[in-house]
């Protein structure tokens, strides 16, 4: 084996040369992936059970899901959580109204008292970790599951649910459990967690401080926004998770993370832990490729959609209220798809895919397993015979599926099953439902806008879609007339309207609504057209996958750490600078200084606070300063990470707290296909920065009496 991979990784070309940085490692497996070793020669300065441990205190207890999507930690003994403000983005957008604004105007509690209470908000910490590989495949085989429905959560997740009622931890509040696959579905992994659902707000810096240069400098360097939120964790009185109650109290951990005021240097060691989103690594040259296609789908309509909807927020205010979460999460993904495939062709991606190829072709021809023999091309078949299906697929889903009126469909059906049904118990829960969806979409929608939007978006469709295939709706002649003529004879159109029809609601009205039967038309459309092959090509893909997973992961012995699937993990490395092409050189760190070096009258996006002005023309920085005088905002890492890493604490080799990780820089985007060391870094808000706003600029001066600043 070990003469196999030699040879292998010889053909390479030093293709793992810099892997001592490379991989967020699941922390369960540090000693069969000989983590150990690297952590402490990188420069950890901790023993390893302080990272992971399920008996003693660690730094597991510290970081947390916050939300669906990002990451928290801890850094009081009563609860307090920092992350990202992109992170409270949404939530804070669903408390906001044009009086109380704590997007544009920021939040600043004074007291305990005025912790606002965050609807849907969670926080949920990992208690265990299982390897429950042999559960999943004994019942795989009993089942007769394919590696497409093994790997689905419609199969995992009663197993789950089996086994927690084995488990001591089935009783106790806020449990719930998940089954990951890992490695292409080689292997599985059993996550107990506990989520806490009384979270409250504590701040929320101002946009123009948050979010200092928008969607302009999403995913570029240099960075000068304090990109984070802090909230806290509420619990009953026993600190048992509970739903939100004047009663409750702040959580008492014991665990949580110190705060280092010393400052970084360049060299200095950098450790992050949180919920890494999804990465493909192990991806062949084909996949890649078909990855690049399906990315054009988004990103080319996209960005016509985003430069309306800018040109609607600068014009109006109470439009900025409505459309800003969309515009921002719209924003997000339509400039990391671009900037992936970009940073594909200038990387030279697919050519060092291809190497890797050959490494593991002469690693197959060697191999006992036959599967491995053709692996490879039969990906490569399966990617060709599906492409313009899953193209358009993708197309459709940022074209003409975008949500006419944002109104859920799902609460729509759910209210004309219960009318028509006649059970008064049904009808007054789906009623409840139903109104408040529109309650949620009325904040969100302006019907001229969104009208212009589907006029916007249809060419696109109809310019690129591949196989021909199209919607009745887009037959019938003057298609931007009939979109005129769904919106106004709706009755999701306006507040009368709806009020109107809630008076005297029946099925056959929702059910022949314009905008219903568009919307089902479409749905109809997708299931019947594109859906079946989608299907088909996911299943096939999965068995394949798992196959040429399973022998890159042999090839390489192991040493590889898995995809990203957002459990948790850690990545480690260090301070540096970034060098992105020939004859340029960025430097490690930023100041405020480079705010108001950006700032602009006339250009949304660098609007400077007039508040955070006076702090810099006086240099009142107070300690957060660093020797210099200056202030710190930002700086870099070359830490592994990738969405859902979004709020994740970046710590020193002692395990304080130095910033928070909020993004990635546009050069490295492909890293989520291949890690590319000279490339990949990690953009951070420093700590110092962090507390400025927070004590000198906001005044929330009570909770650093909570903090461990050191």
């Amino acid at each position: 084996m070990k003469k196999i991979l030699g040879f292998c990784l010889a053909l390479l070309m030093g293709l793992t040369a810099a892997r001592a940085d490379e991989g967020m490692w699941l922390l369960k497996l540090m000693k069969q992936q000989h983590l150990e070793d690297s952590l402490r020669k990188a420069g950890l300065q901790l023993p390893p059970e302080a990272l992971y441990s399920e008996t003693s205190p660690s730094l597991r207890e510290c970081v947390g899901i916050f939300g669906g999507g990002c990451t928290g930690e801890v850094v009081s003994a009563d609860g307090l959580v920092l992350t990202n403000n992109h992170c409270g983005f949404s939530y804070v957008h669903a408390m906001s109204t044009m009086d109380k604004n704590y997007l544009k105007d920021g939040y600043f509690a004074k007291s305990r008292a005025e912790e606002l209470p965050t609807p849907d908000l969670t926080f949920t910490f990992v208690l265990r970790v299982v390897d429950v590989t042999d559960d999943v495949n004994k019942a795989a085989a009993k089942e007769k599951a394919d590696a497409y429905t093994a790997q689905s959560q419609s199969f995992l997740e009663p197993l789950a649910e089996k086994l927690l009622k084995k488990s001591d931890l089935r009783k106790k509040k806020g449990i719930r459990v998940r089954i990951v696959p890992y490695f292409g579905g080689n292997q599985f992994y059993m996550f107990y967690e506990q989520v806490y659902s009384d979270v409250r707000l504590v701040v929320n810096p101002p946009y123009n401080i948050g979010q200092f240069g928008g969607n302009t400098d999403n995913w570029m360097w240099p960075r000068q926004n304090a990109d984070f939120a802090m909230f806290r964790i509420y619990a009953d009185k026993d600190g048992q998770p509970a739903p939100y109650s004047k009663d409750n109290v702040p959580l008492k951990v014991r665990k949580y993370l110190p705060i280092s005021l010393k400052g970084i240097q360049k060299g200095d060691y950098a450790m992050i832990m949180g919920f890494p989103g999804s990465t493909s690594r192990y991806l062949t040259a084909s996949e890649v490729k078909l990855r690049t296609v399906l990315n054009s789908a988004v990103f080319v309509p996209g960005n016509a959609q985003l430069e309306f909807m800018k040109q609607q927020m600068d014009a109006d205010d109470s439009i900025r209220l409505q459309l800003e979460d969309d515009y921002f999460s719209l924003g997000n993904v339509v400039k990391n798809y671009g900037g992936m495939n970009e940073s594909v062709e200038k990387t030279g991606l697919l050519q060092k895919k291809e190497a890797e190829e050959k490494a593991f072709r002469a690693y197959a021809a060697q191999s006992s397993d036959p599967a491995y023999a053709d692996i490879i091309e039969r990906i490569d078949r399966l990617c060709k015979a599906y492409e313009d299906t899953l193209y358009d697929s993708q197309l459709l889903n940022f074209t003409l599926l975008q949500q006419h009126l944002y109104m859920p469909m799902s609460a729509v059906n759910a209210f004309a099953e219960a009318l028509e049904s006649g059970k008064e118990k049904d009808i007054a829960a789906a009623r409840a439902t139903f109104e408040q969806a529109f309650e949620q979409a009325a904040g969100h929608y302006d019907q001229k806008i969104d009208l212009q939007t589907m006029q916007i978006l249809l060419p696109f469709w109809q310019k690129y879609s591949r196989l021909g295939l199209q919607p009745s709706f887009l037959k019938s002649g003057d298609v931007k007339a009939y979109y005129a003529d769904m919106y106004a004879k709706s009755i999701f159109r306006d507040r009368a309207t709806f009020d109107a029809f809630m008076q005297h609601p029946t099925a056959d009205a929702l059910r022949n609504d314009p905008v219903c039967k568009h919307f089902n038309e479409l749905m109809n459309f997708l299931s019947t057209q594109l859906a079946p092959a989608v299907q088909r090509y996911n299943v096939q893909r999965r068995e394949l996958d798992k196959v040429y997973v399973r022998g890159l992961c042999e090839m390489y012995d192991w040493t590889k750490a898995p995809d990203a699937n957002f459990t948790l993990r850690m990545t480690y490395g260090h301070v540096c600078d970034l060098k992105p092409r020939d004859g340029v050189l960025y430097d490690w760190r930023t100041t405020l200084t480079g705010m108001f070096e950006k700032a602009s009258t006339t250009e949304s996006d660098y609007f400077v606070n007039e508040d955070l002005r006076k702090f810099y023309e006086r240099k009142d920085y107070g300690r957060y300063a660093r020797e210099d005088g200056e202030l710190p905002t930002c700086f870099l890492t070359n830490n592994d990470i990738t969405g859902g890493n979004s709020g994740s604490p970046v710590m020193n080799a002692k395990g304080e707290l130095i910033g928070l990780a909020f993004d990635g820089n546009i050069e490295s985007l492909s890293s989520d296909l291949k890690f590319n060391p000279a490339l990949q870094r990690c953009i951070n808000v420093d700590i110092r920065y962090v507390l400025f706003i927070i004590d000198k600029f906001g005044g929330s001066t009570y909770v650093l009496d909570e903090l461990d600043l050191r």
